[in-house]
Parts: structure tokens; C-alpha cells; sequence
């Protein structure tokens, strides 16, 4: 699927979101880097230091697959470079260095690679741009996991509208498709309608961007739907639309805040929005 992003507004979002990555480590600002051995608790069992690592390889594995354009294999040597990593002991001035390398060669790579370049996705053969489509979210989650596992969800980094709405429509049109083998049907069709905020005039913040709005262009048309399996349940027949700013319902589907969230708005099957989420939407 094509991003809503403009090429260009894409490497800029990563560029970004892999900036604060590296802001996030440096910590006070003072000599002390951030503790790396903080644990994350959206991603359990897991450091800030292992958190990092798997970023760092990952981000180096897109940019991999596109450098290599071998459309019909996966790219392998991911796990070559998560043992490249600093040890933890080494603390978060190492790790930032690491990180910021192989983030330098991933931005490199998508710069100077033309977005219809023939490489190997998740579909298979097909676009190069749907890497830095990838990785922008993957990192984005990621650098929300990192900076909250610091200092709380209130310190986290807001998250530009235009960003946020591609986020939500990666998820629901290429990650959940691609998870589909590995996650629990859904027992109850999912619709979510994104609700921006919109200053005086035609455009929302954010979106004049690159983002698309679905449907007839109006601000209240960001919708998508994640449909229930038949079958899957008693429920199954049922439906739950959730409304509310675009970060938020990003946030919600990568299972990064629950359905209290604030600025949600919840109509139809609640009980089946709260089995679906705690079975959990992704893996």
C-alpha cells in the first residue's frame, strides 16, 4: 500500500523520529546519559538498552533490504548486528553512537534510492518506499516505548497529525494484514475514525503535509475498519467505533494505551473493543 506521506515529509518524519531517539539517550544534557537499564513497560522483559538494539537493527535491516534489491529474498545479518551492539556496561553514550551509525547509512540509503526501486516487502516483490514507510513507524513506536519508559507518557513527544494518520493507516492496511497468522481473530469489527484537530479554514494541522484524507476529504472522513472474523465469537456479528485525535488511536492499535485513553470516544460493542485489545491487535 502507498504511504499518504510525500516522499520527501516521510525521510523528514524518520529523520526526526530518529533524532529523539538519540535525544531521548542522552539524557540530562549534562555528562549523564539516560539509564539504559530502565525497564520498558510496554514492551515487557525488555531494557532501554535492549529496546535500542532492536531499533538499531532493525532500522539497519530496511535499509539492508533496500541497498541489496533482491526482490524475491529477505535480507538476512540482523542478528550479525544486534551483536554489534555495545554491551550495556559500556552505558547510553556508546549506544547513541551505535545507533546514530546505523541510522546515518538507513537515511543515506532511503535518500538516495527512487521510491519505485523493485525490492523484496513483506508482500513480497515491490516498492522501495515501503521501507522508510516501515521504519518511520517502527521507530516512532519505539521512540514513544523509550522516552516513556524515562520519564512517564506525559513527557513523551506529540506526534505531527499528518505522521499519525499514516501510522493508522500502515496498521490497518499492511501490519495487521501481515500479522494476520500469528494474532487472534478480531470478534468484533473495529472501526476507527480519526478525528484531527482542525484550526479556522479547509486544512487540519498537519495533514497539508502529504496526508490524503479518505472519502470526500472532509476532516471527519479518516476512517478505516478492521474487520471481526464470522465466527470468531458471540460476538462476532458486532461492531465498536473509536474516535479521537490520530496519535491516539495510533497509540491504541500498537497497544501503547488502552481504550481510556484520553480525547477517545467509544460507541457500540465496548466488551468486545476490551477482548480485542487484550488479546492484543499486533504482535
Amino acid at each position: 500500500m502507498t504511504s499518504r506521506l510525500a516522499y520527501s515529509r516521510m525521510l523528514d518524519a524518520l529523520e526526526a523520529q530518529v533524532g529523539l531517539v538519540r535525544y531521548a539517550l542522552a539524557g540530562d544534557g549534562l555528562g549523564t546519559g539516560a539509564d539504559v537499564t530502565a525497564p520498558v513497560a510496554s514492551c515487557p522483559g525488555w531494557s532501554v538498552h535492549d529496546l535500542v538494539v532492536h531499533l538499531g537493527a532493525v532500522n539497519w535491516w530496511g535499509a539492508a533490504t533496500v541497498r541489496e534489491a533482491t526482490p524475491d529474498t529477505r535480507t538476512g545479518g540482523r542478528g550479525a548486528v544486534m551483536e554489534s551492539a555495545p554491551p550495556v556496561t559500556e552505558g547510553a553514550a556508546a549506544l547513541a553512537d551505535w545507533y546514530s551509525g546505523l541510522t546515518a547509512e538507513m537515511m543515506t540509503t532511503f535518500t538516495d534510492t527512487a521510491p519505485d526501486a523493485l525490492v523484496w516487502t513483506f508482500s513480497g516483490p515491490g516498492r522501495a518506499d515501503f521501507w522508510p514507510r516501515r521504519q518511520l513507524h517502527e521507530t516512532l513506536v519505539h521512540r514513544w516505548d523509550v522516552e516513556n519508559a524515562l520519564h512517564g507518557g506525559a513527557a513523551t513527544t506529540p506526534v505531527p497529525e499528518d505522521v499519525a494518520v499514516d501510522t493508522i493507516d500502515e496498521f490497518c492496511t499492511v501490519m495487521r494484514p501481515h500479522m494476520a497468522a500469528h494474532v487472534a481473530p478480531l470478534a468484533v469489527t473495529i472501526r476507527l475514525r480519526g478525528v484531527p484537530h482542525a484550526p479556522e479554514g479547509p486544512a487540519a494541522v498537519g495533514l497539508a503535509a502529504g496526508a490524503e484524507p479518505v472519502g470526500a476529504g472532509a476532516l471527519g472522513a479518516l476512517e478505516w475498519e478492521l474487520p471481526g472474523a464470522d465466527g470468531a465469537g458471540p460476538d462476532s456479528t458486532g461492531a465498536v467505533e473509536v474516535a479521537g485525535p490520530p496519535e491516539t488511536l495510533a497509540l491504541l492499535l500498537w497497544g501503547r494505551v488502552g481504550a481510556d485513553a484520553e480525547g477517545l470516544e467509544i460507541t457500540g460493542d465496548r466488551n468486545g473493543l476490551d477482548a480485542a485489545l487484550e488479546a492484543g491487535l499486533s504482535t
